[in-house]
């Protein structure tokens, strides 16, 4: 486990993303709108969304054709995070396309998702089935089949039906198929400078033995940061990722948990945490996801990320010395890492909210020596006012850094709480970010 740490880049996603499956609103469809030029590109947008809330799409295009190395970018604009899996066989082609999103994608009925290049050639899919999630605690649905509508553009982002592509400033990471593993980037889509963190998994069996990172036919030079994760800094251009795997090598272990189904989006986040002994299941076989995180476990994440030092005894009452916390809250509270309640309490058990995390992850980056003095303006949230006022000063930190998003274009919901699911994610993303360097 590495001790020198990067910031979490993406709390509010995380915060975005833990919700139910939802059916996609009726009537809605696909736009493919196809590239003419040959470049085998096409532009995707959900339409007919109605009113409906859409943070996270899952969409899975089968093609006519084989097109092993299929990519797809989403940009990464508002706190977007995009994912591509490719299955080639058969005659066929299977892309799989997952898109996270703090800020809702339907804007006006519709939601410009980004750009499918296929390497050349290619037609509209066969079938579309798409999975939509969204903020709706009570919402509960599966995969619905959608139909495509196609169109024709001379070149992506030139036609007003599209979108969701990079910004002028912005070049898109894509990354090349790839079996026997996944390969990750973050962010997808970056301006010239910025850190792109490279996430490898092997399968079990496997072990990763080639990667590049290629810009203009140009090597970039990659960071080892341990653990299959690698850096490298954005050129003024495109960058495709390219790697392998082969068979032999140590892999992770199955998951014991029967509660963290295997395609569940934060799968890869619970097997991170669990084998870098981050978190632990709340029994042999379960992981409780959905359970709320309270301040005791994300305190005593962050005393195992510093690596466990001493730490003398609590010092709040409700803190007693044989708990899992007590260690960690001692040596939080003795390096100013976390304070108590007024009535002096420190309140382990309680579910921890999003402007106490940004306090407590603000002591935590100054304990490590990081400049914590950045500030944004909050004024163009309409609840800035219900922040705490202990919490106003890391709130405009963490959003000034990027560790926080809105919740909507408008919002910050300060209040708002934090699953298991959702710290996996979060404390996999602080490992493993680029933010802070090595």
């Amino acid at each position: 486990m590495k001790k020198t740490l990067a910031f979490l880049t993406s709390l509010a996603l995380a915060a975005a993303l833990m919700c139910p499956m939802a059916s996609a609103a009726p009537g809605s469809s696909l736009l493919w709108l196809q590239d003419n030029s040959g470049s085998g590109q096409a532009q995707l947008t959900l339409q007919n969304l109605g009113s409906q809330q859409v943070n996270s799409v899952q969409l899975e295009l089968t093609l006519d054709g084989s097109y092993p190395n299929a990519g797809f970018s989403g940009g990464s604009g508002g706190g977007k995070y995009s994912h591509c899996k490719v299955d080639a066989s058969g005659g066929k082609t299977t892309v799989t396309i997952y898109i996270d999103s703090v800020k809702t994608l339907n804007q006006g009925g519709s939601a410009p998702l980004g750009t499918l290049t296929l390497g050349g050639g290619g037609t509209a899919p066969s079938s579309v089935r798409l999975t939509v999630l969204d903020h709706g605690l009570s919402a509960s649905g599966s995969a619905s089949s959608v139909p495509v509508q196609v169109g024709s553009t001379s070149s992506p982002g030139g036609n007003g039906g599209g979108g969701g592509g990079s910004s002028s400033s912005e070049y898109s990471v894509r990354v090349a198929s790839v079996k026997h593993g996944s390969i990750t980037v973050r962010p997808s889509g970056a301006e010239r400078g910025e850190a792109v963190t490279i996430t490898t998994r092997p399968d079990k069996g496997y072990t990763l033995s080639e990667l590049t990172a290629t810009a203009n036919g140009r090597k970039l030079t990659l960071t080892d940061k341990g653990g299959g994760v690698y850096t490298f800094t954005m050129p003024g251009s495109s960058v495709e990722v390219r790697g392998s795997f082969a068979a032999g090598g140590s892999t992770p272990a199955e998951l014991p948990f029967t509660d963290v189904a295997k395609n569940i989006w934060y799968y890869d986040a619970v097997a991170y945490v669990y084998e870098n002994g981050l978190m632990a299941g709340t029994s042999g076989d379960t992981f409780a996801p959905d359970l709320s995180t309270s301040r005791g476990m994300i305190v005593t994440i962050l005393y195992r990320l510093a690596g466990s030092p001493a730490a003398g005894a609590p010092s709040f009452p409700d803190v007693p010395a044989n708990q899992y916390y007590s260690n960690a809250v001692a040596w939080a509270a003795a390096n100013g890492v976390v304070s108590g309640y007024d009535d002096g309490r420190f309140g382990p058990n309680d579910s921890i909210t999003r402007e106490q995390m940004t306090l407590i992850l603000q002591g935590f980056a100054r304990l490590q020596g990081r400049d914590v003095g950045a500030r944004a303006d909050l004024s163009v949230y309409e609840d800035a006012g219900s922040i705490s006022g202990y919490a106003l000063e890391s709130m405009r930190w963490a959003r000034s850094v990027g560790l926080i998003s809105g919740t909507s274009p408008t919002t910050l919901s300060p209040a708002g709480t934090t699953t298991r699911a959702q710290a996996a994610v979060i404390f996999r993303s602080f490992c493993e970010s680029a933010a802070l360097g090595g």
